[in-house]
């Protein structure tokens, strides 16, 4: 399945564009069967390679970005009109011809409290452009519960950094900068700080499928 994961704001407004597939066991099962019938240790050494190629697949980062709607404007300068015009037009110019032939992809809008407005009018906003599609509000709270090593637990980061915020930011970063080493990666480069939202798009992405979606 496809992924088109928002990261909902004005001046860091993010997405992710990903495909994942979490149902390994296909895999695992087709590797111990090939290893049973395999002989000496070059043929296993081969075997190896070749599943590990196929691990790598479940997941492929195809795309992503952060955009700035209004650069070198303050966002409380921002009237509500300008700002789900510009952000519409983004969608229908940039991302839409991005997804116009994939099939099977749904669209992840992280749920926004009513305490912020302004993200809560461009997650509205993105609802209605993707009406034809499938869309999923995600509870934000979701991603801190991915980790992809013992370092990258939420627990550690709560620990280190003196508020929520910079905490689950940082959780977010470091977890998605290891799987964009271990797995596919085509988004484009980035500054380091800008990452953090393109990576908090994505990983609501896995907080969804590990802990919500019976895989």
């Amino acid at each position: 399945m496809h992924y088109l994961s928002f990261d909902c704001a004005t001046k860091t407004f993010a997405y992710s564009l990903s495909y994942v597939n979490l149902d390994i066991s296909h895999i695992l099962k087709d590797f111990i069967q090939d290893l049973q019938g395999e002989q000496g240790e070059q043929g296993i050494q081969s075997l190896v390679h070749k599943y590990y190629l196929k691990m790598k697949s479940i997941i492929y980062l195809m795309d992503g970005a952060v955009v700035d709607f209004f650069p070198n404007i303050p966002d409380n300068k921002i009237n509500t009109v300008d700002r789900i015009q510009k952000m519409s037009n983004y969608i229908k110019d940039t991302i839409i011809p991005k997804i116009n032939d994939i099939p099977d992809i749904e669209i992840f809008i992280e749920f926004q409290m009513g305490s912020n407005h302004k993200a809560r009018m461009i997650s509205s906003a993105l609802i209605a452009l993707f009406s034809k599609y499938k869309v999923r509000l995600i509870n934000p709270s979701l991603k801190n519960k991915v980790y992809v090593t013992e370092e990258g637990k939420h627990k550690h980061f709560i620990k280190k950094y003196t508020n929520l915020y910079s905490a689950n930011k940082e959780h977010a970063k470091y977890n998605f900068a290891l799987i964009e080493d271990i797995f596919k990666s085509d988004i484009p480069h980035t500054k380091k700080a800008e990452r953090g939202h393109i990576a908090d798009s994505f990983m609501q992405v896995l907080g969804y499928l590990l802990y919500l979606k019976d895989i």
